[in-house]
């Protein structure tokens, strides 16, 4: 081959080069520390350890490459979404739903081919058996698949021992668990808990239980303990625990109810620790996993260290304080039925106060009236600017990298 040649030869192998390492410096991430605008940079730590990202049953070249390098902020897929999805879609993707029914006739698979949620929690009332849970979850996932749906989230709320969804199956109360077996065993049962749920469909656990129990209080058998460097170190295990069995942990409940009178989501359960106090105590556990959890939940508790009045979960300066820790995934609220209990307003209320503070997922348990209410109230308040687009897609942005992590992504 003469040199002229060559040298053609190699001008056109870099002109064919250059686009392609244009095309791949546009699928790398804007950067880790980079904010949404709403101050919730990405996850970083359990991203660089591999220990956060679980991979989905379908991958795609984009999905290969966010497990390499993280998720970014300007990904096409979620943008593309952001962009064209209908404001009614993105609405109730930040809603996470209870139901009634143990089987394919329950009323929510109706739903699901018109109301585009974001997920889907069971109860002890959905329970019969493992057999039949499969069934009513292959049910909502074929029925979202329907109607075009998001894939949701399928939540459980699976804490432990009584507060547990499936009785039968682990993980078993944490007081119990940690005092038997230690942070090891800790982890060991969250890993089983986890399989088990994972085994069933279930993607996203609201457990573990972060609260900081005080001797003879309501949390002294849910909490892994009274001392905050232990409960600390067992919270940071479990989590590790469930992401290793390829299960979201939803860790509540921020910034810890432990010291509460009583269980805040029964009635008002006044903490009574100033701000210092309770960061120095309840606020450990969640700062020990701020940087691996993908998700906090937030407390229905009433808190000396802030008005003395108003729940955390609807809370500014309570979701702010998540923030300052590095938290940097989902926020979702408390049962919001039970923050009726404690401020007297309606549920439309308080999913409209508590995507004010600053939360990101709307957890309603309760009737569907309820449900379809706060989505309505949600939406009118997108469509005449007292919620900003910006805010709304700030919130829908984790969402849907929340999702993109554990599973599908939207078309």
């Amino acid at each position: 081959m003469t040199r002229a040649r060559k040298r053609r030869n190699t001008l056109l192998l870099a002109l064919a080069v250059v686009p392609l390492l244009a095309l791949l410096t546009a699928l790398l991430p804007a950067g880790a520390d980079e904010e949404d605008g709403q101050g919730a940079p990405r996850t970083q730590e359990a991203l660089s350890t591999g220990k956060e990202t679980v991979p989905g049953a379908e991958v795609t070249v984009l999905d290969a490459l966010v497990k390499v390098i993280g998720p970014a902020r300007g990904s096409d897929d979620i943008e593309r979404f952001l962009a064209r999805a209908p404001v009614e879609r993105k609405v109730a993707q930040l809603f996470v739903v209870g139901f009634s029914g143990q089987d394919r006739q329950a009323p929510i698979l109706v739903n699901l081919r018109r109301r585009d949620w974001g997920g889907l929690a069971l109860q002890d009332v959905n329970y019969v058996s493992e057999t039949q849970v499969k069934g009513l979850i292959a049910g909502l996932r074929a029925n979202a698949r329907i109607g075009r749906n998001v894939p949701p989230l399928i939540a459980a709320a699976q804490e432990g021992g009584e507060r547990s969804a499936f009785a039968d199956l682990p993980p078993g109360s944490q007081g119990p668990v940690a005092t038997k077996g230690g942070v090891a065993g800790v982890g060991r049962e969250a890993v089983a808990a986890g399989r088990a749920l994972r085994a069933l469909g279930v993607t996203m656990t609201f457990a573990p239980s972060a609260d900081v129990a005080a001797e003879g209080g309501p949390f002294e058998k849910r909490a892994f303990g009274v001392d905050e460097e232990f409960v600390a170190k067992a919270t940071r295990a479990a989590v590790q625990g469930y992401l290793k069995a390829k299960v979201i942990p939803a860790v509540g409940s921020f910034p810890g109810a432990g010291a509460s009178s009583q269980d805040p989501d029964i009635g008002p359960g006044p903490v009574g620790l100033s701000l210092d106090e309770l960061r120095e105590r309840d606020v450990r556990p969640f700062q020990a996993i701020a940087g691996l959890a993908p998700v906090v939940r937030m407390s229905n508790a009433i808190y000396a260290a802030f008005d003395g009045v108003t729940p955390a979960t609807v809370l500014p300066e309570a979701v702010r304080l998540l923030r300052s820790l590095g938290f940097r995934g989902v926020v979702m609220t408390a049962n919001l039925v039970g923050t009726t209990g404690v401020t007297g307003g309606t549920v439309p209320q308080a999913a409209l106060a508590a995507l004010k503070a600053g939360v990101d997922l709307i957890y309603i348990p309760g009737s569907a009236d309820d449900q379809e209410e706060a989505y309505q109230a949600v939406l009118s308040a997108v469509r005449t600017g007292r919620i900003s687009p910006a805010r709304l897609d700030g919130s829908l942005r984790r969402v849907l990298e929340l999702k993109r992590s554990y599973g599908k992504l939207p078309s």
